[in-house]
């Protein structure tokens, strides 16, 4: 016995204790740890979530929604930030601002934050046109894959040094209504071609540090024009758009897109006139019929085709029913956090729901090094 104790002695002095950094998230379960799989590695961190904190897992907000006295991630551990024009006022303090977001979050003990912001280079260029920076070009001016990539690594340059790690702005519309505003945002050219260059685009990010957020299903460049309500509608049949304009979003989901924002335009195949973000149907179709198994994000909760009709706890529990992973810029995201924590509470949805997307969120920030 003393024999063997001392050998322990020895191994245990042979095996050296790792050094943790600083935001570094440990998962004690050693299946887990050794588990390579980030969806299981997220499922061993949940264990140590509060439904509090599962929820606001689900936001991404803006700076202005964290303010008050103290930290408010202690508050509202939320999983995102969006950054806004409105927000930059020089490249040192959009820097500062994006270090003293992860730190507060750090410090409150909440996961680190997916900072995401427009940057689709041309007209939408959100941070190059308030710093100053050479304009990538913008998707109606993109016409091969080679100029689509040389975009995303002109993006990815900039955004990622400035601690932005998600560019919400890969278009994968194609144009079908002469009704739909999509000319700055979306690339031109039939279905088929799409996806050559929101891929090269998509790889080009992720290659340099930014994660790209493909959008917007099932399609806003088949959508009509919005009405004085806000609203807009997509009257193409189903088997039109499974043949034509989803040929993108098939694409993208064989190629390992991480994310897909949905539309706020209302799907009428879907039958049930709600912004697709929020319909169960519409969700249903990228989720079941297209197969995919990433983080599904809403279009903004803030648009009047989503304020004038649902209120804010209505929207968040009703696009996390309909399947959606993160909700973006709720209108209020304290009431939306209530409204989702009081339907847990009744059952309306089930803490299994909640967590399949909790884990789809972790998973995705291990996997691109933000949770570490």
């Amino acid at each position: 016995m003393r024999r063997l104790m001392c050998l322990l002695c020895v191994l245990a002095l042979l095996c050296p204790v790792p050094v943790l950094g600083e935001g570094d998230f440990v998962v004690v379960e050693e299946e887990e740890t050794l588990a390579p799989d980030a969806r299981r590695q997220a499922r061993a961190l949940m264990k140590s979530m509060t439904d509090e904190e599962k929820v606001y897992q689900l936001f991404f907000v803006t700076p202005e929604d964290l303010t008050g006295e103290g930290n408010p991630f202690a508050r509202y551990p939320v999983g995102g930030v969006a950054i806004y024009g409105k927000d930059i006022l020089s490249e040192g303090q959009l820097k500062e601002l994006t270090d003293e977001m992860q730190a507060r979050a750090r410090s409150a003990g909440a996961y680190p934050l997916l900072i995401g912001v427009h940057e689709a280079g041309g007209a939408v260029s959100r941070v190059a046109n308030k710093l100053g920076y050479e304009k990538a070009p913008g998707p109606e001016e993109v016409k091969d894959a080679s100029a689509a990539r040389e975009a995303g690594e002109r993006i990815a340059a900039y955004l990622a040094p400035l601690g932005i790690n998600m560019d919400f702005s890969v278009p994968l519309d194609t144009r079908v209504s002469g009704e739909t505003d999509i000319a700055l945002r979306a690339y031109e050219g039939p279905a088929e071609q799409i996806y050559l260059l929101a891929g090269a685009m998509g790889e080009a990010l992720r290659k340099g540090g930014v994660i790209p957020c493909f959008g917007h299903f099932p399609n806003d460049g088949s959508l009509s024009a919005k009405k004085y309500d806000g609203t807009a509608y997509n009257r193409r049949a189903l088997a039109d758009m499974r043949s034509y304009e989803w040929l993108p979003f098939i694409q993208a989901v064989s190629g390992g897109a991480e994310v897909i924002m949905m539309s706020n335009g209302i799907l009428r195949a879907a039958g049930d006139d709600m912004p697709a973000s929020l319909s169960r149907q519409a969700v249903g179709l990228l989720r079941e019929e297209l197969g995919f198994d990433g983080v599904v994000m809403t279009e903004s909760l803030r648009d009047l085709g989503v304020t004038n009709f649902y209120k804010p706890e209505q929207a968040a529990v009703l696009a996390i029913r309909a399947g959606a992973d993160m909700l973006f810029l709720p209108a209020d995201p304290q009431a939306a956090a209530r409204g989702l924590l009081r339907a847990i509470e009744t059952g309306e949805i089930s803490r299994e729901r909640l967590e399949s997307s909790v884990e789809r969120i972790l998973a995705l920030k291990i996997n691109a090094g933000i949770i570490r």
